[in-house]
């Protein structure tokens, strides 16, 4: 999503009414059949004619472990079990993943999809690094890859980092978060963004002491952001159904995930979420509020993503470990 051109709603559809008289049998006939052949057209473009994460009967609530340091939950609103707002968490121990940033501008090349980018650097979990500027490629908030500067410039309103892969020249690293959540007003970011090789800044939507920073009411957006919970576990959050950030925000609260701080990431059809292991792959991507017919673009292509991958020699313990034997990733 760019901050200048909001993705417009798409038209409702007319509904079938009422009975077809003889003399234009025919030409509802022709039409009909042109409509399913685009329809089936878009479906191969990606378009997604169905949603691309329809529930699955597999999707039990709670946290699901797909490897050690990695589980997947998928959750309903606590107020509202049976509506349409699920909530997807990918819940992430630094311990046994680095994160890693990959941006158009950096790289060279074009925008790719989630899972392009995904298997391009063997990544097991995408989402959106942040919304861009009409120039499809640079952050609106402060973007940098190690020496690589995507947006130099500190955005004023912009009240989150997202600091991963500590560097410190001063500081022994075993003393910084291998990944780790900035609240502007409370945490010294000033003194801590040189600490780590990569950074990137967008909206604050959960602040310090579990403070929701967006005001009620707004627009309806499929929201992407970035978490983490009270042990240090890195959370990418996903819901589908458009929804204000507001409300997001306080489904996140109800959830027996024991949020603390949540960063806005993306919202709209491009909104998205990733996921790539052994026992599981799937996309989850955002859609207009008033358009009952597309599930979102599976591959839409964007300029700025952040992704997880297993360490190749995670240590022990981790925050969520587990003894068992894995086996090695085929995809």
């Amino acid at each position: 999503m760019t901050v200048t051109a909001l993705p417009s709603a798409a038209s409702a559809r007319p509904a079938l009414v009422g009975l077809v008289r003889p003399g234009v049998c025919a030409r509802t006939l022709r039409g009909l059949a042109s409509t399913l052949a685009v329809l089936a057209m878009l479906g191969a473009w990606g378009m997604v004619l169905f949603p691309v994460d329809l529930a699955r009967a597999d999707d039990a609530p709670g946290w699901t472990e797909l490897d050690t340091g990695l589980q997947l939950g998928v959750f309903t609103a606590p107020d509202a079990p049976d509506g349409p707002e699920r909530i997807v968490a990918v819940r992430i121990d630094p311990a046994y993943y680095e994160f890693s940033l990959h941006t158009t501008s950096e790289e060279g090349e074009p925008a790719l999809s989630l899972a392009e980018w995904g298997r391009r650097h063997d990544l097991n979990a995408v989402i959106n690094a942040s919304m861009y500027l009409p120039d499809a490629r640079t952050s609106t908030g402060y973007l940098r890859n190690g020496e690589h500067l995507n947006n130099p410039r500190i955005g004023g309103n912009l009240g989150a980092f997202f600091v991963f892969g500590p560097q410190s020249p001063d500081l022994p690293q075993a003393d910084l978060p291998q990944a780790d959540l900035l609240d502007r007003t409370a945490d010294p970011w000033e003194a801590l963004l040189p600490q780590y090789r990569s950074v990137v800044q967008n909206y604050r939507l959960i602040g310090a002491n579990r403070r929701i920073l967006w005001p009620q009411g707004g627009p309806l957006y499929s929201v992407a952001a970035v978490g983490q919970d009270a042990s240090g576990a890195i959370l990418f959050l996903h819901c589908r159904e458009p929804i204000t950030a507001w409300r997001f925000a306080t489904i996140l609260l109800a959830l027996p995930i024991d949020i603390r701080d949540v960063m806005y990431v993306e919202g709209g059809p491009q909104a998205g979420l990733y996921l790539r292991t052994p026992l599981r792959t799937d996309v989850w991507m955002g859609r207009h509020p008033a358009d009952f017919w597309s599930g979102g673009n599976a591959a839409a292509p964007l300029p700025n993503v952040l992704g997880a991958r297993r360490k190749a020699t995670p240590p022990q313990p981790g925050l969520f470990p587990d003894d068992r034997e894995r086996p090695t990733p085929q995809f």
